[in-house]
């Protein structure tokens, strides 16, 4: 008698935990049905990230009732509109994606993250979703203007296939008194990169010296790793703070790099790495990758050394190891009409449901527990990189005047790291113009 009881409790349990979990479904419904239809219009950027979201789109619009318009645009002419369209009074956007550099340049037209609505159908975006230093990316003298939403920063390839050689692994212990494989330092990314380089297997390492954000960047990942920042804002205005022989030693460092790098390094940027890792038969031993460019690298149709790689997070350097973000935060200008509405999309943007799909779709959100997720990992080896390189993201400048001062780091840093100029000339150079522009802007 009494397991009857207990087995008519149990299904009393089950049902009425079935029809509570169908009248919140009819209620979310009726929910959103309640609601007057309300417009947002979105301004991102130009990339696969944000268009495999669009394809997510009628999700949102049918539990919410809000129509999403989202306008794309290349990264350039994003700052350009939003510089145009987003003011103190009017906008014609209720959220805007910011280039991480660009977030001080917008902070004041920006709604705080502590006044969003919290949400109807979707809660509010926990900060524990995104590793502390990647969600300072959305944060500008201590406040939090936007979630960061995508996973884009430095994360490093290593060809495993030779690195896996046993005839290799063999004649680089007997020469180094260690075993071969993934750096973890620059010691060991120099050492491993010459053995392949002198022993005419492959190149040692592909540099970036394109674009002048790509330049800064990797001048940013060397004097980071030889433990001094360049600009930093302190006391209410940008200084230079620049260790001068610290960042020589990182500029020396990266020139001997260069020793072992492909031929026409000196002007190599992404076209030409890829080139020269993944269509040249002797290929690159090891070298940092932006995540949106993975896909290529895996394309059996177009690389041959699909299948062949190891990511991790970049090796570290006598100060630590950091990995260079270049990540957008997605934002909602104080002057939009449609807060509530702006908020719950962002909300489920950043939500987990959301991210693994965009995991699924082969892009990168910022959300780490959908990169560490087992059933993405065995067929995205890339990802668990990418979250181990969150835990050390790191941040370009961020000011006005960043694109003058990338100009002046390409000029000497490439005349640095090529012989051109010595090394401590370079650096000072860098150091004295740097200062220039800003006394000129006024701070």
């Amino acid at each position: 008698m009494k397991s009857r009881i207990t087995l008519f409790v149990i299904v009393l349990l089950a049902v009425s935990a079935m029809s509570a979990f169908a009248m919140g479904d009819k209620e979310t419904a009726a929910g959103a049905a309640a609601q007057p239809q309300r417009t947002i219009n979105v301004l991102l950027w130009d990339d696969p990230y944000p268009k495999a979201l669009v394809e997510m789109l009628p999700e949102f619009e049918k539990a919410t009732n809000i129509k999403v318009n989202i306008e794309m645009l290349q990264p350039p002419q994003v700052l350009t509109k939003t510089a145009v369209a987003v003011t103190e009074t009017s906008t014609d956007y209720d959220v805007v994606g910011i280039d991480e550099g660009n977030v001080p340049v917008f902070a004041s037209l920006l709604l705080p993250f502590d006044k969003w609505y919290k949400g109807t159908i979707y809660p509010k975006t926990d900060p524990k979703s995104i590793t502390p230093k990647m969600y300072s990316i959305g944060t500008w003298n201590g406040v939090q203007l936007g979630v960061p939403i995508n996973g884009n920063l430095y994360v490093w390839m290593t060809r495993k296939d030779l690195i896996e050689n046993p005839t290799y692994r063999s004649q680089f212990k007997a020469k180094y008194g260690y075993d071969l494989g993934v750096p973890k330092t620059f010691k060991e990314l120099l050492e491993m990169g010459t053995f392949f380089y002198e022993n005419n297997i492959a190149a040692g390492f592909g540099p970036f010296n394109g674009g002048p954000a790509g330049v800064l960047s990797e001048a940013m990942f060397m004097w980071y790793s030889y433990g001094t920042n360049f600009i930093d804002y302190t006391g209410g205005t940008y200084k230079v703070v620049l260790d001068e022989p610290k960042a020589v030693e990182g500029m020396e460092f990266y020139k001997k790099l260069m020793a072992i790098s492909p031929k026409g390094a000196e002007t190599m940027a992404h076209v030409e790495r890829q080139a020269a890792f993944a269509a040249d038969p002797k290929g690159v031993f090891s070298m940092f990758i932006w995540p949106a460019q993975i896909a290529a690298y895996e394309d059996p149709a177009k690389s041959l050394v699909a299948g062949k790689i190891a990511y991790s997070a970049p090796p570290a350097g006598p100060a630590g190891a950091n990995a260079i973000t270049g990540a957008w935060a997605i934002a909602i200008p104080k002057a939009s009409k449609n807060p509530e509405a702006a908020a719950e999309f962002i909300y489920w943007w950043s939500s987990k449901a959301v991210a693994d799909k965009l995991v699924q779709a082969n892009t990168i959100p910022a959300r780490t527990e959908s990169l560490t997720n087992p059933a993405f990992t065995a067929s995205k080896p890339w990802l668990p990189a990418l979250a181990e390189s969150m835990k050390v993201a790191a941040s370009r400048p961020r000011f006005k005047e960043i694109g003058q001062v990338q100009d002046v780091v390409k000029k000497y840093w490439i005349m640095g790291i090529t012989g051109a100029m010595p090394t401590k000339d370079a650096v000072h150079a860098i150091v004295v113009e740097t200062n220039d522009i800003l006394k000129k802007a006024g701070y």
